[in-house]
């Protein structure tokens, strides 16, 4: 960690000055506290107020917006509330986590709006992680912000990229961005290639990659999903290395990755199966699943079992080699987060968050009752 030097007030005038370490893990105007501080960030559909339930306490607190919520998203640290056109808020939920592989620092501070953007074109993906937040947008072109801007309170515009292609991707990872790119405006883009914030290519990255739509970060390494494939691209030393992990069932869901935070599998479905992808090993496996509609699916990343959520509300833990039923529960709801002891759904009707003990047969552990009805759920901190 970095060295602050401080002068003593302290002493004769002519004693030398005194070199005092920042204390490691120190982030100024916040608290580090023993334990994450997880929350649901959630909103109801069309809302205008970001509810911030407190995991730990129960407590609950709001932050105004200055939109409509229609769709929302998180990076662990921030929410990014979006209208379901143009316009995006980002919000520090004021809780988070830092990884450093061996250890972890957990954090707290107050939370607040940073601002809210609008753009040329609607909104089709937002990435944040480390050092950079990207925004795609439906015209192809894709914003880089600072974030670490963010942290501070302040939006900053780094970049605006074309991607020459009708995707807008990028996902941030290794201090680089991941921008699907092509060389026809009117089609997805047909490879992944390794940028720096300003929008230029590194040289260190270029694969193939049929139209790409999911991501996830993982301690392994970066996972995006192609149309017929996963690629895994993995920062060893300094060098960026790519790997293609051909998938067994085609096209590929453009469904969100669900995993729990510092790990290294992730999942998702469609309607009749579950892909679950290990980052540390490259390695990629299809479950099929018959009887069921799936809408969600999530990694323990305990390297044996995985989570899905169905249409009509059940959730279903699987064995990954054989597909059978290890447990299930009733949950009246539409997703699905896990972190590292606990799964969450929301059930918007009953103004309930479900936390349910995904190592324990899905064992409901409490029902938390909320303010307002949560549409849309999220949780920060983890």
């Amino acid at each position: 960690m970095g060295v602050a030097l401080i002068l003593s007030a302290c002493g004769s005038s002519g004693d030398p000055p005194v070199a005092e370490e920042t204390p490691h893990g120190y982030v100024a105007g916040a608290e580090e506290l023993p334990e994450a501080q997880s929350a649901i960030a959630y909103v109801t559909r069309g809302g205008e107020r970001l509810h911030l339930l407190d995991l730990i306490s129960g407590s609950e607190g709001e932050i105004g917006l200055s939109l409509g919520a229609e769709r929302i998203s998180e990076d662990g640290r921030f929410v990014y509330v979006g209208d379901g056109d143009r316009a995006l808020e980002v919000v520090d939920a004021g809780v988070w986590t830092v990884d450093h592989t061996d250890h972890v620092h957990y954090y707290r501070a107050p939370a607040r709006s940073v601002g809210a953007l609008t753009f040329d074109a609607p909104i089709t993906a937002v990435a944040g992680f480390e050092a950079h937040t990207t925004i795609g947008t439906a015209d192809g072109k894709i914003t880089v912000l600072d974030r670490r801007d963010l942290e501070a309170g302040k939006v900053t515009r780094l970049a605006a990229i074309d991607s020459g292609s009708s995707t807008a991707l990028a996902v941030p990872y290794a201090e680089r961005l991941l921008v699907a790119v092509g060389d026809d405006p009117g089609r997805p883009a047909d490879r992944i290639v390794a940028m720096d914030e300003r929008g230029e290519p590194t040289g260190d990255l270029e694969v193939p990659c049929a139209a790409p739509r999911g991501w996830a970060v993982l301690r392994g390494g970066a996972v995006i999903t192609c149309e017929n494939s996963l690629v895994r691209v993995k920062l060893e030393g300094e060098k960026l290395n790519a790997k293609a992990l051909p998938s067994p069932r085609t096209p590929v869901s453009a469904d969100p990755f669900g995993y729990r935070p510092r790990s290294n599998e992730a999942a998702v479905a469609d309607r009749a199966g579950i892909w679950s992808v290990n980052a540390a090993q490259a390695t990629l496996r299809y479950l099929p699943v018959t009887g069921r509609q799936l809408v969600a699916a999530a990694s323990p990343a305990d390297g044996s079992t995985v989570l899905a959520l169905d249409s009509t509300g059940t959730l279903v833990s699987y064995d990954l080699e054989t597909g059978k039923v290890l447990a299930q529960t009733s949950v009246p709801a539409a997703n699905l987060t896990l972190d590292i002891d606990r799964a969450y759904l929301a059930e918007p009707a009953a103004r309930i968050i479900h936390e349910i003990d995904y190592r324990d047969g899905l064992r409901t552990a409490r029902k938390l009752r909320v303010a307002e009805q949560p549409d849309l759920a999220v949780e920060v901190g983890r």
